[in-house]
């Protein structure tokens, strides 16, 4: 989550590297400027430019509630604000050859806010099984699933190439283990999950379903990404899945809609009673 933040903080920031900052609208007497926000911004039509603005003003709006908080209190806040501050204090002067602005640095102080708030909210809300169960019951196509397989994989760029890498892991006394290592030999991570049917190319995903859990396949599968070694892990007929199995998963999903849902509302609020001055 902290790494997802750090990279939208800075994408703004180093996309924003405006000499003279130009105040777009005041919210509650605060002003906001250009330096948080991508240059060619007013490029944009009139619609997304209106969408840009509505949704500036509505994270000032949040992150001043924020900011007047205990949050910033809170030393995982401190920490975490001491950090990304550094890191794109950092990334930002190589980029730019500046500093960041006041404007950059408490927008990183709301962001960061925000994520705390969220996560606090997210462990305090709570969702029923009878809640999970009527979503089950009343979703019950989005939990059926196709056949599928579990693959891990090496791509080359030729056919011999994957010959070869195929007759040394025929040698190896751990399958698993040698596998691994030729993926990283070759950059490559090695395991690729869960594909169903569909998802992966289908020459390979019926080659791979053919075969047993735990095979090798013997022999290369080309595809328009070259040549595939490719080790079958698992897989699994379609099926649906159970409400005992699914409802970890509802659960949490639910609880993330109701922050949102939370978090939206009470923004609305505070739009409404906002002083806004463009």
């Amino acid at each position: 989550m902290q790494k997802k933040l750090f990279l939208l903080i800075f994408t703004l920031i180093v996309s924003s590297s405006l000499l003279i900052a130009k105040t777009l609208v005041t919210v509650n007497g605060h002003k906001i400027d250009d330096s948080i926000i991508p240059k060619g911004y007013e490029k944009l039509d009139d619609t997304k430019r209106a969408n840009l603005m509505e949704h500036l003003i509505k994270e000032e709006l949040i992150h001043q509630e924020l900011l007047k908080s205990n949050i910033v209190k809170d030393p995982k806040f401190q920490k975490a604000f001491a950090q990304q501050k550094k890191i794109a204090q950092k990334e930002y002067k190589k980029a730019t050859g500046k500093n960041l602005t006041k404007a950059q640095i408490r927008n990183i102080k709301g962001s960061i806010a925000l994520m705390l708030y969220q996560q606090k909210q997210f462990l305090s809300t709570t969702v029923s099984d009878q809640e999970a169960k009527e979503f089950y019951n009343n979703n019950r196509e989005k939990f059926n699933f196709p056949n599928s397989i579990e693959i891990a994989n090496i791509i080359v760029k030729t056919k011999q190439e994957a010959k070869n890498i195929i007759k040394q892991l025929k040698k190896a006394s751990n399958l698993d283990e040698e596998f691994v290592k030729l993926a990283h030999e070759h950059k490559q991570n090695g395991y690729m999950g869960w594909f169903g049917e569909g998802m992966a190319p289908q020459n390979l995903f019926d080659a791979s379903y053919k075969a047993k859990p735990k095979t090798l396949l013997k022999h290369p599968i080309k595809t328009k990404y070259g040549y595939h070694v490719v080790y079958l892990l698992n897989k699994k007929k379609a099926g649906k899945l159970s409400y005992q199995k699914s409802k970890d998963n509802i659960k949490k999903m639910l609880k993330q809609k109701k922050v949102i849902q939370a978090l939206e509302d009470r923004v609305n609020t505070l739009y409404g009673n906002a002083e806004i001055v463009y």
